[in-house]
This record gives structure tokens, C-alpha cells and sequence, in this order.
């Protein structure tokens, strides 16, 4: 490690597109960071992932989290158009919107579920009948019954858009040092108050006033000295396969979900069809039954998606918490230890809000948005939140 890295103002643990926004963030504010990853820059979940930006597709009822995610959401033609100036790469934001398709009776049921709560808050979504969808979309499955479009979530690619980050990061002034182990977050205490001296690496030691744990589904296995709050795997990995096919002619072009899986065109010719949910550990192998059900899944919405040619297949593993909701904010024990980790399906969607309210905890010390609810906090004993 070259000499003149072993201090910054910042280090983020993990460059997946999480940690490399919020360096990005940082480092337009003129904060030296240094973003560490034990592999390669967007090389886990970021660049296994589908790229949806669908909240409304994936919530189950309203609230914080669903607020938060629809606030992400409405920061994406913006923060497409700043990556694309800031490094020339275009993450392909499109915007025709998402169909998810009723195939049978527990379908429909979901549907209507879904209808009546997203309806009653408010949100942005619509009821087509059978039609209008096969007008829409005339490659689908031709006996789906009906369907729900949510024509505010959208979908980028994400392979993109992690390189995009990376270069607009590292052209603001970020420093990015991977194939490079974080052996401990060390603190020091002083007349009782903890707070954050920097990181102990396998290239040696990085002195910073901010850590921030942003390592996916590598979070919880990081020691932070003589402190146990991320202790106890609070985030576990799930396993997500995936099958990128030719894509069909003529095209799909919206996001299409099931109750089972979902289809994800994209604009260089392939159809992404995903995906598995599986509690492998840190396990990324790509297996025959993952693959199988995702084709039959996939071929429930697209008649004789079975028969199209295979580009691509892999696996990635999703960081997720013991609730399912991300771990955002400022660490109540340590100074200067920060948190963004545990977004497991929707990272890609808040890597935007996610960037923006853990660079304004660095540089103000108070965020934008409250936090509360994604607070480290949640899962401490109640004494010892105290």
C-alpha cells in the first residue's frame, strides 16, 4: 500500500455501488476518502443484481420503508444524468414502467392485496385486464388474467452503473484499494467515549476519524475492537441465481414480475430472469435446481422463454438483515463508525438516498431523512440501547 494512503478523512469497508456512491458524495464535499474491498470494485451483489427499481412491486405493506424506498426512487432520473456527466458511462435508466401478471387464483388474490393497500396510500398504481396487457406486452403468457402496472418503477443496469460510480468517484478525488482485507475496526476510548482511530488491513494500517461499514453481506463477519454491535450476524447472505437469455423478437420492454420470479429486458439484447432465494452462506455456486425453477418461472410469463438461447448464468449473495430492512446511520456507541449495509433486494434502488443521507451524517453530523427506523439500534438489548 503506497505510503500516502495510510490516513484519510474517510473509509468506507466495501465498493460494492453503496460504498463507491457514498465516496462519491464525500469526495465531491473535498473529504479524502479511501473506499477497501476484499475483492474487486462491484464485483458481489452489485454486479449480480437485476437492476429493478421497483418498490412497489416488491413491498408486502406501507410505511418507513416503503417511504424510503419511493424516495429513492424519485432521486433517479437526477443522479442517472450527474453519473453519466461525471464519467461518460450510461446506466441505461429506463422508464417504461413494470407489469405484474395474476397466472392463477393465489396470483390474483396477492394482486388484489397489493391493490388495495398501495391504492389506499396513495401510490402510483394501476389495474389492467387482460388485454391491455397483451397490448402492452404481446409476448406474454397469453392466459394471464390480469395485472397490476406500477409506471413509476423503473430499472437501470446495474453492471453499468457500478462502473459509473467508480469513475465519477475516483475522478472527484476517491481512492480505491481492493484484493485487501479489513482485519479490525479500531477504536480508542478516552475518559469513557469510544470513537473510531482507523482500519488494521492485510497492507497495513489506514488511520481515519470515520469508518463506514458498507461490506454487503461481509458486514457482519468485520471485528470491530472491543465492540459488539454488528456481532451475531445480523447480516446473513441469501443467494440469488440468475439467467440471462437472448432476448426475444419481438422485444419485452417493460420489467415483468410473477408471484414467483421476474423477467428484466435489457437494451444490449439480453432477458434477465431471476431469481432464487436461498440461505447457502457465503456459498455462490451456481446449481441445476436454482436454474431450473427460475426457467419455469420465467416460462409461466413468457411462453417458450425455456427455448431461447443462454448468455449468461450466475449467482450473487443479497446482505440481509434479521428484519429485512437496510442498517443506516450513526453507530450510538462509536464515534465516527457509521453503518450502510443490510439492503438485500433493493440496493441498487437506494444507493442513490443511501449515498446522499450517510454523506450528510459525515459532513454535518445530522441527516435529511430520520433514520431511526434503520438504526443499529433496533437490534440491541433494551438496556442496552439505554
Amino acid at each position: 500500500m503506497p505510503e500516502d494512503l495510510k490516513k484519510a478523512d474517510a473509509v468506507i469497508i466495501g465498493a460494492g455501488v453503496i460504498g463507491s456512491a457514498i465516496a462519491w458524495r464525500l469526495a465531491q464535499a473535498n473529504i479524502r476518502t479511501i473506499v477497501i474491498d476484499r475483492g474487486e470494485v462491484g464485483g458481489e451483489a452489485s454486479h449480480a443484481a437485476g437492476g429493478m427499481l421497483a418498490p412497489l412491486s416488491e413491498a408486502d405493506s406501507a410505511g418507513d420503508f416503503v417511504n424510503l424506498c419511493v424516495a429513492g426512487r424519485a432521486m433517479y432520473a437526477d443522479f442517472a444524468r450527474e453519473l453519466q456527466e461525471a464519467s461518460g458511462i450510461d446506466i441505461e435508466y429506463r422508464t417504461e414502467g413494470t407489469l405484474y401478471l395474476a397466472l392463477n387464483d393465489h396470483d390474483e388474490e396477492e394482486l388484489e392485496r397489493r391493490w388495495e393497500w398501495q391504492r389506499t396510500a396513495g401510490l402510483n398504481v394501476k389495474r389492467l385486464n387482460r388485454g391491455c396487457t397483451l397490448k402492452l406486452e404481446p409476448r406474454l403468457n397469453p392466459d394471464l388474467r390480469w395485472a397490476l402496472k406500477f409506471p413509476d418503477d423503473h430499472q437501470v443496469n446495474n453492471r453499468s452503473m457500478a462502473a459509473a460510480l467508480h469513475q465519477s468517484a475516483r475522478s472527484a478525488g476517491a481512492e480505491f484499494i481492493t484484493q485487501c482485507e479489513v482485519r479490525r475496526v479500531q477504536i480508542e476510548s478516552v475518559s469513557g467515549i469510544k470513537r473510531v482511530t482507523g482500519v488494521l488491513t492485510d497492507q497495513g494500517f489506514i488511520e481515519s476519524d470515520v469508518v463506514v461499514i458498507a461490506a454487503g453481506a461481509w458486514s457482519s463477519l468485520l471485528e470491530v475492537e472491543n465492540h459488539q454491535v454488528m456481532a451475531g450476524n445480523k447480516i446473513k447472505p441469501v443467494r440469488g441465481q440468475m439467467v440471462a437469455v437472448e432476448m426475444p423478437s419481438p422485444a419485452i420492454n417493460h420489467v415483468v414480475y410473477s408471484c414467483r420470479g421476474y423477467l428484466v429486458p435489457r437494451l444490449g439484447g439480453l432477458l434477465i430472469a431471476g431469481s432464487t432465494t436461498e440461505s447457502a452462506g457465503f456459498d455462490k455456486r451456481v446449481t441445476a435446481g436454482g436454474i431450473n425453477a427460475i426457467i419455469q418461472h420465467a416460462a409461466e410469463i413468457f411462453s417458450g422463454f425455456d427455448q431461447l438461447s443462454i448468455s449468461e448464468i450466475w449467482a450473487g449473495l443479497r446482505p440481509r438483515s434479521k428484519d429485512d430492512l437496510p442498517v443506516l446511520g450513526l453507530d450510538p456507541g462509536v464515534g465516527g463508525l457509521l453503518y450502510a449495509t443490510g439492503h438485500y433486494r433493493n440496493g441498487i434502488l437506494l444507493t442513490p438516498i443511501t449515498a446522499r443521507v450517510i454523506s450528510e451524517l459525515v459532513i454535518r453530523g445530522q441527516s435529511s431523512i430520520d433514520l431511526k427506523p434503520f438504526s443499529i439500534t433496533r437490534f440491541l438489548r433494551p438496556e442496552a440501547a439505554g
